[in-house]
């Protein structure tokens, strides 16, 4: 069997929900059908996943593009393609869906694919026209869910029919996970104390605003419950006024960037107060160790928290909605433990084996008939 050679490219491996996937990739992608290789653009920076990387030092080639103008760079990328001659180039996130892509079009790369993992409202004109231009040569685009699917299909007059949606499984390794205890005690939460937390960017689009003005409705009616908003972002020290300005500091915190790992056992209750989102990881993560949710009722969200079932659902930018649903999972322990089995049971279904193997099959398809 001829094993076909397949580059995975990337930014860089940054912590976050795409490079995590990457990196799961590269372990459980069958080795013998195809030859791994991983590319990225820019020097990696401090908290980055590149400890987690399992491949031979061969198989990553590392690239140092100062600008979209670096043309030097452009030249080793485009020289770098032409020697190894690679069947397939899978590009995620913008700067590679834009650089690496333009390259391997240029140097005949048989099968092109590209991951849209988000909602990306924000995209400049000019970045919109780059990637519909470059979908004309692409072989297939993945998304996570069917609102990115309809979101950028839409926005960047693509042909649905050049979209296909993988559903991203939970990712989450217990293994080497701080205690309980330790992780309460540097939070300064007390042991049986109630936790309510979420995970995400401190941006716009995750509704922080909205969780930290519904906590202070929780905590008038339950004062010793404690929110906890791990992330980080531009928006973590507005963030931080309003927490002050409404004199919640002793009961929620922003403690910057935590691993998932030791912060998800913490959880009586995962919060997503999202206002435009497709499906956070972090949500599947949660319900894979059985907590339950109370979200927002947008993107794809409803597919997997089941209202009355696996979580309670609330409409965007409603931070009373969010209180109240909260405030009823405080109240009920039984309806919490009857969520969380249920939220368990649901994304037991979805398991990083099933993926690559339809992630595989939609590469021989791809490939086959490009």
């Amino acid at each position: 069997m001829i094993k076909r050679k397949i580059l995975f490219a990337i930014g860089r491996l940054s912590v976050g929900g795409a490079e995590k996937l990457l990196v799961h990739q590269l372990r459980v992608i069958n080795q013998s059908k195809f030859e791994l290789f991983l590319l990225t653009l820019f020097p990696e920076q401090k908290e980055s996943f590149i400890s987690e990387v399992r491949l031979l030092p061969n198989r990553w080639k590392k690239f140092n593009f100062r600008s979209l103008f670096d043309l030097i760079s452009w030249w080793k990328l485009y020289s770098y393609f032409r020697k190894e001659r690679f069947d397939i180039v899978v590009t995620s996130l913008f700067s590679a869906n834009l650089i690496v892509r333009l390259a391997a079009i240029l140097a005949g790369i048989p099968v092109i694919i590209s991951y849209e993992h988000n909602l990306y409202p924000d995209k400049h004109r000019w970045q919109i026209w780059a990637d519909w231009l470059l979908a004309k040569w692409t072989g297939l685009i993945l998304v996570d869910a069917e609102s990115v699917r309809e979101f950028t299909s839409r926005q960047e007059e693509i042909p649905k029919s050049k979209f296909k949606t993988l559903y991203i499984p939970p990712l989450l390794e217990m293994s080497g996970a701080r205690s309980a205890d330790s992780v309460r005690k540097e939070l300064g939460i007390p042991i049986g104390a109630k936790v309510i937390l979420t995970v995400s960017r401190l941006v716009e689009e995750k509704g922080h605003y909205y969780l930290i003005e519904a906590a202070k409705k929780v905590l008038s009616e339950f004062p010793d419950v404690y929110f906890v908003i791990v992330g980080w972002g531009p928006l973590e020290e507005s963030l931080k006024l309003q927490i002050e300005s409404f004199k919640l500091k002793d009961r929620v915190f922003l403690p910057g960037r935590m691993d998932i790992r030791d912060v998800l056992p913490l959880a009586d209750i995962y919060a997503e107060p999202a206002v435009m989102t497709d499906l956070p990881i972090a949500i599947m993560e949660a319900m894979r160790l059985g907590k339950p949710i109370v979200a927002t009722n947008i993107g794809e969200i409803p597919v997997f928290v089941r209202n009355q079932e696996s979580g309670l659902l609330v409409n965007p930018k409603d931070s009373l909605a969010l209180a109240e649903k909260i405030a009823q999972l405080l109240k009920d322990e039984e309806l919490r433990k009857k969520f969380g089995i249920a939220a368990e049971k649901i994304v037991r279904r979805y398991s990083l084996e099933e993926y690559e193997k339809n992630f595989e099959n939609l590469i021989k398809d791809t490939f086959y008939s490009s």
